[in-house]
Protein backbone atom coordinates (compact mmCIF):
# COMPACT_ATOMS: atom_id res chain seq x y z
CA UNK A 1 0.00 0.00 0.00
CA UNK A 2 1.26 3.48 -0.86
CA UNK A 3 1.85 5.59 2.24
CA UNK A 4 0.25 8.96 1.44
CA UNK A 5 1.06 11.92 3.73
CA UNK A 6 -2.50 13.06 4.56
CA UNK A 7 -3.15 16.04 6.80
CA UNK A 8 -3.84 14.71 10.30
CA UNK A 9 -7.48 13.75 10.68
CA UNK A 10 -8.49 14.84 7.19
CA UNK A 11 -8.58 13.32 3.73
CA UNK A 12 -6.40 16.07 2.33
CA UNK A 13 -2.92 15.78 0.89
CA UNK A 14 -0.29 17.45 3.06
CA UNK A 15 1.74 20.24 1.41
CA UNK A 16 0.09 19.85 -2.03
CA UNK A 17 -0.90 23.07 -3.78
CA UNK A 18 -3.47 23.25 -6.59
CA UNK A 19 -2.35 22.83 -10.19
CA UNK A 20 1.26 21.92 -9.45
CA UNK A 21 3.19 20.92 -12.58
CA UNK A 22 4.76 17.95 -10.80
CA UNK A 23 4.99 16.44 -7.33
CA UNK A 24 7.56 14.80 -5.05
CA UNK A 25 10.37 17.39 -5.12
CA UNK A 26 10.16 19.12 -1.73
CA UNK A 27 13.44 21.08 -1.71
CA UNK A 28 13.68 24.30 -3.72
CA UNK A 29 17.11 25.68 -4.63
CA UNK A 30 17.88 29.25 -5.61
CA UNK A 31 20.92 29.10 -7.88
CA UNK A 32 23.49 31.65 -8.95
CA UNK A 33 23.35 32.99 -12.48
CA UNK A 34 26.50 31.29 -13.80
CA UNK A 35 29.18 33.65 -15.02
CA UNK A 36 29.80 33.70 -18.78
CA UNK A 37 33.09 32.42 -20.15
CA UNK A 38 34.76 29.44 -21.69
CA UNK A 39 35.28 26.28 -19.71
CA UNK A 40 33.47 23.21 -18.45
CA UNK A 41 32.68 23.46 -14.76
CA UNK A 42 30.12 20.81 -13.82
CA UNK A 43 28.48 20.49 -10.43
CA UNK A 44 29.91 17.27 -8.99
CA UNK A 45 27.96 14.76 -6.90
CA UNK A 46 27.92 16.35 -3.47
CA UNK A 47 27.67 19.87 -4.89
CA UNK A 48 24.42 21.68 -4.13
CA UNK A 49 23.92 22.11 -7.87
CA UNK A 50 23.94 18.36 -8.58
CA UNK A 51 20.49 16.86 -8.11
CA UNK A 52 21.92 13.41 -7.37
CA UNK A 53 23.47 14.82 -4.18
CA UNK A 54 20.12 14.68 -2.41
CA UNK A 55 18.11 11.84 -0.90
CA UNK A 56 14.88 13.27 -2.37
CA UNK A 57 14.17 14.99 -5.70
CA UNK A 58 14.81 18.74 -5.69
CA UNK A 59 13.88 21.65 -7.91
CA UNK A 60 16.17 24.48 -9.06
CA UNK A 61 15.57 28.08 -10.08
CA UNK A 62 18.29 30.43 -11.32
CA UNK A 63 18.07 33.96 -9.93
CA UNK A 64 18.80 36.39 -12.80
CA UNK A 65 21.76 38.63 -12.04
CA UNK A 66 22.74 36.86 -8.81
CA UNK A 67 26.30 35.94 -9.76
CA UNK A 68 29.49 35.57 -7.72
CA UNK A 69 30.65 39.12 -8.32
CA UNK A 70 27.42 40.70 -7.12
CA UNK A 71 26.73 38.43 -4.17
CA UNK A 72 30.22 39.01 -2.77
CA UNK A 73 29.84 42.80 -2.77
CA UNK A 74 27.55 45.47 -1.29
CA UNK A 75 25.70 45.84 -4.60
CA UNK A 76 24.15 42.42 -3.96
CA UNK A 77 21.57 44.12 -1.75
CA UNK A 78 19.85 45.41 -4.88
CA UNK A 79 18.96 41.80 -5.79
CA UNK A 80 16.77 41.24 -2.73
CA UNK A 81 13.43 41.63 -4.51
CA UNK A 82 14.57 39.34 -7.34
CA UNK A 83 15.65 36.67 -4.86
CA UNK A 84 12.34 36.95 -3.00
CA UNK A 85 10.40 36.61 -6.26
CA UNK A 86 12.31 33.44 -7.22
CA UNK A 87 11.75 31.95 -3.77
CA UNK A 88 8.05 32.76 -3.93
CA UNK A 89 7.82 31.02 -7.31
CA UNK A 90 9.50 27.89 -5.91
CA UNK A 91 6.99 27.76 -3.07
CA UNK A 92 4.13 28.23 -5.53
CA UNK A 93 5.52 25.27 -7.49
CA UNK A 94 5.45 23.09 -4.38
CA UNK A 95 8.77 23.54 -2.57
CA UNK A 96 8.54 22.83 1.16
CA UNK A 97 11.99 24.23 1.91
CA UNK A 98 13.83 27.12 0.28
CA UNK A 99 17.62 26.98 0.20
CA UNK A 100 20.38 28.26 -2.05
CA UNK A 101 23.57 27.09 -3.73
CA UNK A 102 25.73 29.92 -2.30
CA UNK A 103 26.56 30.56 1.34
CA UNK A 104 26.64 34.34 0.88
CA UNK A 105 22.91 34.28 0.18
CA UNK A 106 22.62 34.55 3.98
CA UNK A 107 22.13 38.26 3.27
CA UNK A 108 18.66 37.44 1.87
CA UNK A 109 17.62 35.08 4.67
CA UNK A 110 15.30 37.44 6.54
CA UNK A 111 13.71 38.93 3.41
CA UNK A 112 12.88 35.49 2.00
CA UNK A 113 11.71 34.16 5.35
CA UNK A 114 9.31 37.09 5.66
CA UNK A 115 7.92 36.45 2.17
CA UNK A 116 7.15 32.70 2.17
CA UNK A 117 5.30 30.26 4.41
CA UNK A 118 7.85 27.42 4.40
CA UNK A 119 11.21 26.97 6.20
CA UNK A 120 14.12 28.94 4.73
CA UNK A 121 17.77 27.83 5.07
CA UNK A 122 19.59 29.95 2.51
CA UNK A 123 23.13 29.41 3.77
CA UNK A 124 25.23 26.75 5.43
CA UNK A 125 26.42 29.61 7.67
CA UNK A 126 23.17 29.18 9.58
CA UNK A 127 24.80 26.07 11.05
CA UNK A 128 27.68 28.10 12.53
CA UNK A 129 26.01 29.37 15.73
CA UNK A 130 24.62 25.89 16.38
CA UNK A 131 27.99 24.20 15.89
CA UNK A 132 29.79 26.84 17.96
CA UNK A 133 27.39 26.25 20.85
CA UNK A 134 28.07 22.50 20.66
CA UNK A 135 31.81 22.89 21.13
CA UNK A 136 33.60 22.90 24.50
CA UNK A 137 34.57 26.37 25.71
CA UNK A 138 38.22 25.77 24.85
CA UNK A 139 37.44 24.84 21.23
CA UNK A 140 36.75 26.93 18.13
CA UNK A 141 34.78 26.46 14.90
CA UNK A 142 36.71 26.76 11.65
CA UNK A 143 34.94 27.97 8.51
CA UNK A 144 36.34 27.39 5.01
CA UNK A 145 34.85 30.04 2.72
CA UNK A 146 35.08 30.88 -0.96
CA UNK A 147 36.14 34.37 0.11
CA UNK A 148 37.19 35.35 3.63
CA UNK A 149 37.02 39.02 2.66
CA UNK A 150 33.38 38.66 1.63
CA UNK A 151 32.36 36.52 4.60
CA UNK A 152 33.83 38.83 7.22
CA UNK A 153 31.94 41.90 6.05
CA UNK A 154 29.69 43.16 8.86
CA UNK A 155 26.38 42.59 7.07
CA UNK A 156 27.27 38.93 6.40
CA UNK A 157 28.51 38.28 9.95
CA UNK A 158 25.44 39.92 11.44
CA UNK A 159 23.05 37.95 9.22
CA UNK A 160 24.80 34.71 10.17
CA UNK A 161 24.83 35.53 13.89
CA UNK A 162 28.64 35.37 14.01
CA UNK A 163 29.74 38.91 14.77
CA UNK A 164 30.33 38.42 18.50
CA UNK A 165 32.48 35.30 18.13
CA UNK A 166 34.53 35.92 14.99
CA UNK A 167 38.26 35.52 15.54
CA UNK A 168 37.87 33.96 18.96
CA UNK A 169 35.38 31.10 18.84
CA UNK A 170 34.92 31.24 15.06
CA UNK A 171 37.91 31.34 12.68
CA UNK A 172 37.65 31.83 8.91
CA UNK A 173 39.97 30.74 6.11
CA UNK A 174 39.28 31.88 2.55
CA UNK A 175 39.94 30.26 -0.82
CA UNK A 176 40.15 33.54 -2.78
CA UNK A 177 43.94 33.32 -3.20
CA UNK A 178 44.16 29.63 -4.10
CA UNK A 179 45.69 28.77 -7.49
CA UNK A 180 42.80 26.68 -8.85
CA UNK A 181 39.62 27.01 -6.78
CA UNK A 182 39.57 30.80 -6.98
CA UNK A 183 39.82 31.16 -10.78
CA UNK A 184 37.47 28.21 -11.31
CA UNK A 185 34.59 29.14 -9.00
CA UNK A 186 35.14 32.75 -7.92
CA UNK A 187 36.07 34.03 -11.38
CA UNK A 188 34.47 31.45 -13.69
CA UNK A 189 37.59 30.70 -15.71
CA UNK A 190 38.73 27.46 -17.37
CA UNK A 191 37.70 23.85 -16.91
CA UNK A 192 37.14 22.26 -13.52
CA UNK A 193 40.25 20.35 -12.39
CA UNK A 194 38.77 18.22 -9.63
CA UNK A 195 42.05 17.00 -8.13
CA UNK A 196 43.57 20.48 -8.10
CA UNK A 197 40.51 22.06 -6.49
CA UNK A 198 40.44 19.28 -3.92
CA UNK A 199 44.09 20.01 -3.08
CA UNK A 200 43.34 23.71 -2.63
CA UNK A 201 40.47 22.96 -0.26
CA UNK A 202 42.35 20.34 1.76
CA UNK A 203 45.51 22.44 1.98
CA UNK A 204 43.49 25.42 3.22
CA UNK A 205 41.74 23.33 5.87
CA UNK A 206 44.98 21.73 7.08
CA UNK A 207 46.72 25.11 7.28
CA UNK A 208 43.83 26.54 9.30
CA UNK A 209 43.82 23.65 11.76
CA UNK A 210 47.61 23.78 12.10
CA UNK A 211 47.42 27.50 12.80
CA UNK A 212 44.59 27.03 15.29
CA UNK A 213 44.94 23.63 16.98
CA UNK A 214 41.92 24.50 19.14
CA UNK A 215 39.57 24.09 16.15
CA UNK A 216 37.19 21.24 16.98
CA UNK A 217 34.91 21.31 13.92
CA UNK A 218 34.96 22.63 10.37
CA UNK A 219 32.11 24.16 8.39
CA UNK A 220 32.35 24.45 4.59
CA UNK A 221 30.53 27.62 3.52
CA UNK A 222 30.43 27.25 -0.26
CA UNK A 223 27.91 25.00 -2.03
CA UNK A 224 30.71 23.75 -4.30
CA UNK A 225 32.74 22.36 -1.37
CA UNK A 226 30.80 19.29 -0.10
CA UNK A 227 32.40 17.00 -2.73
CA UNK A 228 35.68 17.51 -0.88
CA UNK A 229 34.33 17.14 2.68
CA UNK A 230 35.45 13.54 3.01
CA UNK A 231 39.00 14.42 1.99
CA UNK A 232 39.05 17.37 4.38
CA UNK A 233 37.93 15.17 7.25
CA UNK A 234 40.51 12.52 6.41
CA UNK A 235 43.26 15.16 6.38
CA UNK A 236 42.22 16.98 9.56
CA UNK A 237 40.66 14.21 11.64
CA UNK A 238 37.81 16.39 12.92
CA UNK A 239 34.06 16.61 12.12
CA UNK A 240 33.20 18.45 8.89
CA UNK A 241 29.80 19.98 8.12
CA UNK A 242 28.38 21.68 5.03
CA UNK A 243 25.20 22.37 3.05
CA UNK A 244 24.36 18.67 2.88
CA UNK A 245 24.37 18.43 6.68
CA UNK A 246 21.73 21.15 6.87
CA UNK A 247 19.46 20.13 4.01
CA UNK A 248 19.43 16.43 4.82
CA UNK A 249 18.60 17.32 8.44
CA UNK A 250 15.43 18.97 7.15
CA UNK A 251 14.64 16.10 4.79
CA UNK A 252 14.88 13.56 7.61
CA UNK A 253 12.33 15.59 9.57
CA UNK A 254 10.06 15.89 6.55
CA UNK A 255 10.03 12.16 5.79
CA UNK A 256 10.01 10.23 9.07
CA UNK A 257 10.22 6.46 8.81
CA UNK A 258 9.16 3.98 11.50
CA UNK A 259 11.97 2.55 13.58
CA UNK A 260 12.56 -1.17 13.49
CA UNK A 261 14.56 -3.21 15.93
CA UNK A 262 14.46 -5.55 18.90
CA UNK A 263 12.58 -5.08 22.15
Amino acid sequence: MIDIPFVAGERQFAWVKPRMAFHGAPVGFLMLDRMPGAGIRPYLPGDTGNASTWSVPVRYKTVPGMNVTRIFGPEGEALTSTVVQAATELVREGAQLITCGCGYSIRYQEAVRDAVDVPVFLSSLLLAPFLERMLPRNKALGIIAASKAALTKPYILEAAGLQANIGRRVVVAGLEDTPVFAPTWNEGKGDLDVSAVEKDVVDTAVALVNDRPDIGMLLLECGDLPPYASSVQKATGIPVFDYTSMIEFFIRGLIRKPFTGLI
